[in-house]
């Protein structure tokens, strides 16, 4: 598998490669079990799965909401959004967790199309996009890990070195004050949420811009293609007017792809950017050294998780847009009437190009994540301003 990553050992990538290690992290997380497996495997599987959601799903979110209302009075602006923020990521974790789950079939029945879809590329050129494509989204994977999993690190060391519980969520009958034992108990059971939660990021935030990504190397191929219709004049009318339809086949096999992983996008990217927009709060808060560290980290990953979304969602309109100027700057002249009104029909079909949306309510793109910066900052002053928090710092 390593192979996908670092590109060697293989010849000839498909567009499928670059999906591998996102599926990986779903079957970690227990959201894919596969298909080939025993009933033994199952068996085993879906009892890790109930156990590993369950505590993701139903007991996390009730642990961290009730841990910052038990000290609600005992914590200042700053450790109270902190709090806050961390609960209300945590609350949206579970609807993310269900629509991927329940629309894994979905995400999955792409991989025949784009199948389809690679077959129509052979050259050298065309085949070192597509491998291009797949490292790519193969070391999307790695490098979310590292600002992921470096604040998992950083906060379970804070807590730590301050002698206080990590996340500051309740556990039922653990009181880390009574005791060493019931203290470092916390801490183990602090790093092992923390580590499933993040995987479930990982996978729920991952996965839209890899598909954008994935579809805009076949829009660049597609536009490719479209500028030498007609040129090669070695050909009959016959063969000019199959590449044509090839083409259209094509447009329409990508659009099939955007239609199935649009509705699976809208719901968690919606969930994504409201959570963010509230848990950005903490980053606008006057936070010393050592906390810093950690709203540094926390910052770094609600960054990953809207701004290459919504970057490679800008880049698929601004590829799309390119279509209807290749159709036009095509052979057309030279061709038979059929091949031109056929052409109108495509032209007319590209005008508009493929945009993903969050309940339909706004599209996805570079400008979104930055109103999300905004409204965070709008919201941060507002509290401010209430004074919210019962301890005062002296």
């Amino acid at each position: 598998m390593l192979d996908l990553l670092r590109g060697r050992g293989r010849r000839v990538y498909k567009s499928r490669h670059a999906l591998t290690y996102l599926f990986n992290v779903f079957t970690f997380v227990g959201t894919n079990p596969g298909k080939t497996r025993t009933h033994k495997y199952y068996t085993l599987y879906y009892t890790y799965s109930l156990t590993v959601n369950f505590i993701c799903c139903l007991f996390c979110p009730l642990s961290f909401h009730i841990g910052y209302i038990k000290s609600w009075h005992l914590l200042n602006t700053t450790e109270l959004l902190a709090a806050i923020q961390n609960a209300v990521q945590v609350t949206g974790i579970p609807i993310k967790i269900f629509f991927i789950t329940w629309n894994m079939r979905r995400l999955q029945s792409v991989i025949p199309i784009l199948d389809e879809l690679d077959e129509n590329y052979k050259s050298a050129k065309d085949l070192l996009k597509i491998r291009k494509c797949v490292r790519g989204c193969c070391k999307m994977i790695g490098f979310f890990c590292l600002p992921y999993y470096s604040y998992e690190i950083t906060t379970i060391a804070l807590g730590v070195w301050q002698n206080r519980a990590p996340l500051a969520a309740w556990v039922p009958y653990l009181d880390g004050q009574r005791a060493a034992w019931e203290y470092w108990t916390i801490v183990v059971w602090d790093i092992f949420v923390m580590f499933f939660l993040l995987s479930h990021q990982l996978g729920s935030d991952t996965y839209p811009p890899i598909y954008i990504n994935i579809i805009r190397t076949h829009v660049q191929l597609l536009v490719e293609r479209v500028e030498l219709l007609g040129s090669d004049k070695t050909k009959s009318a016959e063969e000019h007017y199959a590449e044509l339809l090839g083409c259209i086949r094509t447009h329409g096999q990508i659009k099939r792809i955007v239609n199935l992983i649009a509705p699976v996008i809208s719901v968690t990217l919606f969930t994504q950017f409201a959570t963010s927009a509230t848990t950005l709060l903490n980053w606008f808060g006057d936070v010393e050294f050592p906390e810093n560290i950690i709203s540094f980290a926390y910052f770094t990953c609600l960054t990953l998780q809207i701004l290459p979304c919504c970057s490679s969602a800008s880049y698929l309109i601004s590829d799309c847009e390119l279509l209807p100027n290749a159709i036009f700057h095509c052979n057309w002249i030279e061709r038979d009437r059929r091949f031109r009104k056929t052409l109108l029909f495509f032209l007319q079909r590209t005008q508009t190009p493929l945009r993903f949306s969050c309940l339909k309510l706004f599209v996805v793109k570079l400008e979104t994540s930055v109103a999300i910066g905004k409204f965070a900052f709008s919201l941060y002053t507002l509290i401010q301003g209430t004074e919210v928090g019962g301890k005062t710092e002296n």
